[in-house]
């Protein structure tokens, strides 16, 4: 008996062991699958079509506001797309388009998800596009006006293109912001 005792604790014995190793050899296969995946996992890009400043529509509009207003009031001093009678019409037109995109936006996300990411957002460049014409042709006539048909277009190319900008910038800020306050929490 003294010898198969001895044997099975031999063979517990080398069974531990064996447990031992394998636990190890997981550890060390997690440990290179976080340094493979990055300490914030894997990459993903994130396509958002419908971005937003904030998750409070009050914040939003407000930001969206002064954005629009610095954005359409730089464009037109600095290349002379229209003919602005007012300043005043900078910021009626900044209103106008910041209540228009938001609603459209929301609207659109909403009820036409389909259509948002068919069109990979153009719907909303092509909406602001009309806006656009609508307030040259119809709502202030004499006030403002565009030089030539090609303005508009070009013009709302320009908008689109500096305000991603300035919203990717935005959001990385507030990320920082919030990563630091999660780490002084810690």
């Amino acid at each position: 008996m003294d010898k198969d005792d001895k044997d099975i604790r031999k063979e517990i014995e080398e069974l531990e062991k064996l447990i031992e190793q394998v636990r190890k050899q997981n550890e060390e296969e997690k440990q290179k699958q976080k340094k493979n995946l990055g300490p914030r996992g894997p990459v993903v890009i994130k396509i958002n079509l419908g971005m937003e400043y904030s998750r409070n529509i009050f914040v939003n509009l407000l930001i969206s506001f002064v954005v629009n207003f610095l954005i359409i009031f730089g464009l037109f001093n600095l290349i002379n797309f229209a003919y602005i009678a007012d300043p005043i019409y900078i910021i009626l037109i900044a209103l106008i388009l910041t209540f228009y995109e938001e609603l459209l936006r929301r609207y659109l996300v909403k009820n036409f998800m389909s259509i948002v990411v068919f069109s990979s957002g153009l719907i909303f460049f092509l909406m602001n596009l009309i806006l656009l014409y609508f307030i040259d042709l119809v709502i202030f006539r004499d006030q403002f006006y565009f030089n030539s048909h090609w303005d508009p277009i070009i013009f709302v190319m320009f908008l689109h293109f500096v305000r991603t900008i300035i919203k990717i910038i935005y959001i990385r800020i507030v990320k920082q912001i919030n990563l630091k306050r999660l780490r002084r929490r810690r």
